[in-house]
């Protein structure tokens, strides 16, 4: 009984991890997209000088 707990408990923390790991993708997509538009103060720290 306690493998299938711990088996059930790591399922559950990989699909987290994979669906925090997407979210954080599509936030940071976001905020890059959106900073040259508004200005592109700090930009070449953070966009390598792209």
């Amino acid at each position: 009984m306690e493998e299938s707990l711990i088996f059930q408990y790591v399922i559950i923390t990989v699909i987290v991890l994979i669906a925090g790991y997407s979210l954080f993708k599509i936030i940071v997509r976001n905020f890059s997209s959106k900073k040259p538009k508004k200005g592109e103060f700090g930009c070449d720290q953070e966009c390598g000088g792209h």
